[in-house]
C-alpha cells in the first residue's frame, strides 16, 4: 500500500505547480522531487539529488538556524508541520511555505511534503498591513486635529453666550446654539468613528505569521515622527538586535502599539519623551512603551484594562477617551498568548510592558 501511495503522490507532484518531495532521513537523500520543487529553489533537479545540502545555501542567512530547527522538529514529532522560510538571491528574497509530514516505515523515516512560493502573497500582505497601520495612526492623528479646533470653537461659542444674551439678540443666540450643537455632534462623530474602527478590528481572529518585529516597530515610529503630533514630542525607538523574528498578526499587534503611543501622546507634555524598545530574551520578546508624562493616578490603575468608566480621563489638551483602547490592547495581547502590565507614578511617567512568546 505504501508503494501505491508513493506512486499517486509522485504522479500528483508531476502535475503540480507546487514543489513535492520525499526525503529519506536515514540516507540523507531525496527519493523524489518534482520539477516545480527545483524551479522554486532555482536549481536543477540533478543538483539537488546529487547534493541535498545545496538547498541550505539558498536559504536566507537570517533564516538558516530557523530552517535547521524546523528539520529537527520534524524528526522529533510524527505529525504535520507548517513552516515559512526565505530564500535569498541577488537583490531579492523569495518566501516559501512548507507542509511536512514525518512518515516512519519499518526502520526508515521519511519526510514527505509540499513547498509553495508565497512571495507575491507575502508582499501583498505586508503592503496591506502597512496601509492598515498607517490608517490607524492617521485616524488617531486626524481625530486629534479635528477634536482640538472643534473643542475650541465650542468653548469660544460658550464664552460669547453671556455677552450676546445681554443684547437680547435672539438670532445671534440661536446661531451660537447651532455652532455649539454642531461642534458637539461632530466631536461625538469623531469619537464614535475611532471606537468603532478599533472595536471592529479587535473582534477579528488573529492570523499569525513570522514577522520582523524591529522593522514593523521602526516603521510605526517613523510615521509618528513625521506627523504633527510627533513633531511636538521626542519619540525614540531602540532594540537589542537589528532583526527580531516571531509569530505575529502584525496588523493586530501594531494596533496595540499605535494605541499605547497615542495614549502616551495624550498624557505627555510638549517636548516630552516617548520611548519604544524591543528586547529579545531567551524564549520571549519584551516590548516597552515609556513616557515621562503625568502618569496614571494610583486609584485608576486597578481597573485600567477593564473598561471601567472611572478610569477614563481626558488628555492634557482635553482629548477624550472612548474607553475601549486598553481593553482592546489586553485582548489582542492575550490572543498572542502574551502578557501585558505597566508601572506608573504620578508626575514621573508610565511604562507599559508586553511580553510575547517566540
Amino acid at each position: 500500500m505504501i508503494e501505491l501511495n508513493n506512486e499517486l503522490f509522485c504522479a500528483l507532484g508531476d502535475l503540480s505547480a507546487d514543489g513535492y518531495f520525499i526525503f529519506d532521513t536515514q540516507q540523507q537523500k531525496f527519493l523524489y522531487l518534482n520539477k516545480s520543487f527545483a524551479d522554486i529553489w532555482e536549481l536543477e533537479t540533478d543538483q539537488i539529488f546529487d547534493d541535498p545540502l545545496i538547498l541550505l545555501k539558498q536559504i536566507h542567512p537570517e533564516d538558516l538556524e530557523h530552517a535547521i530547527s524546523c528539520y529537527e522538529e520534524c524528526l522529533a514529532e510524527s505529525k504535520e508541520k507548517k513552516y515559512e522560510v526565505r530564500l535569498l538571491f541577488t537583490g531579492r528574497e523569495k518566501y516559501l511555505r512548507m507542509i511536512v509530514f514525518a512518515l516512519p516505515h519499518h526502520a526508515d523515516r521519511y519526510l514527505i511534503g509540499t513547498v509553495e512560493d508565497t512571495t507575491v502573497a507575502r508582499h501583498n500582505k505586508i503592503h496591506i498591513e502597512q496601509i492598515n497601520s498607517r490608517k490607524n495612526i492617521t485616524l488617531e492623528v486626524l481625530a486629534h486635529d479635528l477634536k482640538e479646533p472643534l473643542g475650541m470653537m465650542k468653548l469660544t461659542a460658550s464664552s460669547m453666550e453671556g455677552s450676546i444674551a445681554q443684547t437680547g439678540d435672539k438670532r445671534m443666540m440661536n446661531s451660537l446654539a447651532f455652532i455649539k450643537d454642531l461642534c458637539e455632534r461632530n466631536l461625538l462623530l469623531v469619537k464614535s468613528m475611532i471606537n468603532r474602527e478599533f472595536l471592529k478590528s479587535s473582534n477579528i481572529e488573529i492570523d499569525k505569521e513570522r514577522a520582523d518585529l524591529v522593522w514593523e516597530l521602526r516603521d510605526v515610529v517613523r510615521f509618528y515622527r513625521r506627523s504633527k503630533l510627533g513633531k511636538a514630542k521626542n519619540i525614540r525607538f531602540t532594540s537589542s538586535a537589528e532583526q527580531i523574528y516571531l509569530n505575529l498578526d502584525s496588523m493586530k499587534f501594531l494596533q496595540v502599539i499605535n494605541n499605547l503611543i497615542s495614549n502616551a501622546l495624550k498624557f505627555t507634555g510638549d517636548h516630552g519623551y516617548i520611548g519604544l524598545h524591543a528586547e529579545e530574551l531567551e524564549n520571549t520578546v519584551l516590548i516597552t512603551v515609556t513616557d515621562d508624562g503625568i502618569g496614571i493616578p494610583e486609584e485608576l490603575q486597578p481597573g485600567l484594562f477593564d473598561h471601567l468608566p472611572e478610569t477614563l480621563r481626558p488628555g492634557l489638551k482635553g482629548e477624550e477617551s472612548g474607553g475601549f483602547g486598553m481593553g482592546i490592547i489586553k485582548a489582542i495581547v492575550d490572543l498572542h498568548r502574551g502578557k501585558i502590565w505597566f508601572k506608573s507614578k504620578t508626575g514621573v511617567g508610565t511604562t507599559f510592558y508586553i511580553e510575547l512568546p517566540k
